[in-house]
């Protein structure tokens, strides 16, 4: 059982939070699992039995969350599909807060304290104007950490194109 409390989802079964570690869900802090947003979202989408519910015990549903997550950040509902999609396709998908981007992502058969990711994600709406400034200093940091940098692009009925883009010293 998961256990939505003060905006966090928590795994307090240890034998389930050794199951999604396994996966590359979540992230170990006092002995619980703490799952990011999408992560939850993603396994109550995926995993019709795993029931994640408040601090009442009231089960949340798939609309409850998506709306609570929604409310808290405006491009959460983009950004779940992309990690959705990359999911999908199995790779293991993590918070790229710290790069500036919305994802790190693991090569398939790669997991966090394993190996490293390859890329960083930033989900990109198609109408999104930008300059180039921007998207150099991007593709700079991801270089500087030895990542590809690549932009998933949503357009209005929820398909993704994924753009790499690499610098190029001649």
């Amino acid at each position: 059982m998961l256990v939505f409390t003060k905006g966090k989802i928590w795994v307090t079964n240890p034998g389930l939070a050794g199951e999604l570690i396994a996966r590359g869900f979540g992230e170990e802090l006092d002995g619980k699992l703490l799952l990011a947003p999408e992560e939850a979202l993603y396994l109550s989408e995926k995993r019709k039995s795993m029931i994640i519910v408040d601090e009442n015990d009231k089960p949340l549903t798939f609309e409850d969350l998506m709306k609570f997550f929604s409310k808290k950040d405006k491009e959460f509902p983009l950004k779940y599909i992309v990690y959705r999609d990359l999911r999908d396709r199995g790779y293991v998908v993590k918070t790229g807060f710290k790069f500036g981007t919305h994802f790190r992502v693991y090569p398939r058969g790669t997991k966090p304290g394993e190996g490293h990711a390859a890329w960083l994600v930033h989900v990109i709406e198609e109408d999104h104007k930008c300059e180039f400034t921007e998207i150099s200093r991007s593709v700079r940091l991801a270089q500087n950490v030895r990542k590809k940098m690549v932009f998933a692009i949503v357009d209005k009925e929820g398909d993704i194109t994924y753009y790499k883009i690499e610098r190029f010293t001649p």
